[in-house]
């Protein structure tokens, strides 16, 4: 059995493979990848505010995926963080990352707005308290 590891970190997937006695064979980067995994380039939904990182071992069985979001104007990040131990559900969360991150930066301007306006932003105003 050959055992891995796959990460996605600096806009590239890698696949990290070893053999039974653990001894680390060539690494694969890039589209060679495909090869053996039907993986989506997240690359381009990085950019100055969002990071992800995203990591598969099948030694250990359990992945997760971190994204964290810098809101532009505050400077404030955001971590989300997500534990996997079922190697399919890791496969389609990533696939389904896009909407994912797009969630999460609506959640990001939420909590913001709510930082800048906590009465206003639930409908309250100072009447509601007389």
């Amino acid at each position: 059995m050959i055992y891995y590891a796959l990460e996605f970190t600096n806009n590239e997937w890698t696949l990290y493979h070893y053999d039974e006695e653990l001894n680390n064979l060539p690494d694969i980067k890039g589209n060679e990848i495909n090869k053996y995994f039907n993986l989506p380039d997240l690359s381009y939904l990085e950019d100055e505010y969002t990071t992800i990182e995203a990591n598969w071992d099948n030694i250990e069985g359990e992945g997760y995926i971190n994204i964290e979001i810098t809101h532009p104007k505050s400077n404030d990040t955001y971590p989300f963080n997500s534990k996997y131990n079922n190697f399919s559900e890791f496969l389609k969360d990533i696939k389904d990352l896009e909407n994912e991150i797009e969630i999460d930066k609506m959640d990001v301007s939420d909590w913001e707005y709510e930082k800048r306006d906590p009465y206003g932003s639930r409908g309250l105003s100072i009447r509601d308290f007389i």
